[in-house]
């Protein structure tokens, strides 16, 4: 049975869309292209291929238990309030397997209930990437102590006493390059730098630079799905994109190949590096 379930994009707030509430009539959940095409001599030659996703719609019925609807109704927008007019992510289980995809809202009907009892809105998504597998593939650039500490995922065996792992290299196999999402915590004592290097032909892919490093409380994320750099403090988030070197790379984005990520972290430090690559899905 197919289910969809709406998330912040930090997954702290979610709205079941399979319960208390039926979704039917969904459209919009394939991959669409828009094609362009260049003037030759020899006629037209396909020049680009760019994604051009329908929108998402499902028809909600917020009555179908016989219970009165504007409840539930209440309920879902106050999931859309508290998300605000940016990304979030849609989620859909197709009775086989779970995959997101990042959207926005499109249009958030409300009318009277019918004169049969019905109370039912078609509700529309804006799709703003591909689907993405439910879980990235995400690990942490840091000083392990043995035993204790199952991260990074499949690490092939077990250790003992202190490891530092100072790089991890990563497979994109999909044709669609896929963003590296980096956080940063913990007590971090140089100015952070991360490092990409193309594995085939050994040079330096891309890197990014941070003017800054970091303490104990606070936390950077480096997110490329919606082009921000912030930093939280207990006194809140703050936008510290001017801290990048604009030199280097602002966001990190794998093209099909094999890659080694990196930083500069010292094994003295006790904070870490996250990284989380999204795994997109051709489907």
């Amino acid at each position: 049975m197919r289910k969809f379930r709406l998330l912040s994009s930090d997954k702290k707030l979610s709205f079941d869309l399979s319960n208390n509430v039926v979704a039917a009539e969904p459209k919009g959940l394939g991959n669409r292209f828009a094609l362009e095409y260049l003037d030759t001599i020899k006629g037209k030659r396909l020049s680009n291929v760019l994604p051009n996703f329908e929108t998402i719609q499902l028809l909600l019925y917020f009555n179908a238990d016989g219970r009165n609807g504007y409840g539930f109704y209440n309920n879902l927008m106050s999931f859309l309030a508290a998300v605000g007019l940016q990304t979030f992510l849609f989620e859909y289980n197709d009775g086989i397997k779970t995959k997101l995809c990042d959207v926005v809202l499109g249009n958030a009907p409300k009318s009277e209930i019918s004169e049969d009892g019905e109370f039912a809105e078609t509700f529309a998504f804006d799709r703003q990437s591909y689907w993405f597998e439910e879980l990235q593939e995400s690990f942490a650039l840091k000083t392990y102590q043995g035993g204790g500490d199952k991260f990074p995922l499949r690490f092939p065996f077990r250790f003992s006493g202190v490891y530092f792992q100072k790089h991890y290299t990563v497979n994109n196999q999909l044709a669609i390059e896929a963003p590296v999402i980096i956080r940063v915590r913990g007590k971090i004592k140089y100015n952070i730098h991360i490092y990409v290097d193309d594995v085939a032909t050994d040079e330096r892919f891309a890197e990014i630079q941070l003017s800054t490093n970091n303490i104990d409380g606070h936390e950077i994320l480096i997110d490329p799905t919606d082009k921000k750099v912030t930093r939280a403090t207990a006194e809140g988030k703050e936008n510290i994109y001017g801290l990048l070197n604009h030199n280097k790379h602002s966001f990190i984005y794998l093209p099909k190949g094999l890659y080694k990520i990196g930083s500069n972290l010292d094994d003295e430090d006790t904070g870490a590096i996250e990284i989380s690559v999204r795994r997109f899905l051709f489907d």
